[in-house]
């Protein structure tokens, strides 16, 4: 017998709609969020709310499933968006508007200021890295270089990412966090670090595993919470400097020399020149008089 699409259970509307939204063109990092917030989603339900209706499912129970995640309002916005996304493929497959996650608690997410880097900590620091965390350092070395993000761009680069004498590195749309063709250059001091890795591996093997699998997501969160302690102690660093502050201090340089907020957005991915704006802003940093120029130097 044909089951009517309003009578399915929970568990087998959810599994569907993963199945679609896993074949769209969203990003690998959002497939494997999206993944987790399904199978941990579940997995909460149990047996017997997995076979229940959606219609049955009352903001309260997400509540509570969303209470899960609320060490930060960062973790609890994100999941909250995740569970949202797979809520709304689910409810389009029965043809009915259910406002059952959305209203659910709103939290406020405090921006988070990535403080750039001294001039004169980027060599210590690196080099301090250099000689501890050698994939750490490529990654800190590339993310300020290269302007790509380290978690979702940085830590997935393979050799065949590498084109043109090892001077470009070329991402496809589901590749970065922008969604399209993005090329980015490479400049001498990253490429000279990079060659002897390249020349050593395969084709499709990852640049910092050196096989084909990359190291987990949480590869380099881990590796920078480490030698960030030491790096406080010792004084190279301040508290608000992170990996990502890499990218950041290079967006400032890339700006003071060039003052052209379209040349940043092009070297940062940013899918608008909005974006760029407010973040530049946000550093303080937003200022229409400076000279002209190009990557980022050490």
């Amino acid at each position: 017998m044909k089951i009517k699409k309003n009578n399915k259970s929970i568990g087998l509307l959810f599994q569907q709609a993963l199945d679609r939204k896993l074949t769209s063109d969203i990003s690998k990092l959002h497939r494997d969020s999206l993944r987790y917030a399904y199978n941990q989603f579940m997995i909460f339900l149990g047996p017997e709310g997995r076979e229940m209706s959606i219609k049955k499912l009352k903001t309260s129970t997400i509540e509570e499933f969303l209470q899960r995640y609320n060490s930060s309002p960062t973790s609890y916005m994100n999941k909250r968006r995740e569970l949202s996304s797979l809520f709304n493929a689910a409810t389009r497959l029965i043809d009915e508007s259910l406002m059952t996650v959305k209203k659910t608690e709103v939290q406020k997410i405090k921006p988070t200021l990535h403080l750039a880097y001294e001039k004169d900590q980027l060599k210590p620091v690196l080099n301090f890295l250099k000689a501890r965390q050698i994939n750490l350092y490529r990654c800190c070395l590339m993310t300020y270089g290269c302007l790509l993000r380290p978690h979702e761009e940085i830590r997935l680069l393979t050799k065949k990412h590498f084109k043109i004498n090892n001077t470009e590195i070329h991402l496809d749309g589901s590749e970065n966090k922008g969604g399209k063709i993005r090329v980015v250059y490479v400049p001498d001091y990253v490429r000279h670090e990079l060659e002897p890795v390249l020349d050593g591996i395969k084709r499709d093997d990852n640049i910092f595993s050196l096989i084909n699998e990359p190291f987990n997501d949480d590869y380099f969160s881990k590796q920078w919470s480490r030698e960030k302690k030491i790096l406080l102690s010792h004084g190279l660093i301040y508290p608000k400097q992170t990996l990502y502050s890499f990218r950041h201090t290079a967006a400032i340089d890339v700006f003071r020399r060039t003052k052209d907020v379209y040349m940043v957005q092009k070297m940062m991915g940013h899918s608008s020149v909005l974006i760029t704006m407010k973040y530049l802003r946000s550093l303080g940093e937003f200022n229409m008089d400076e000279l002209k120029s190009a990557a980022p130097v050490l």
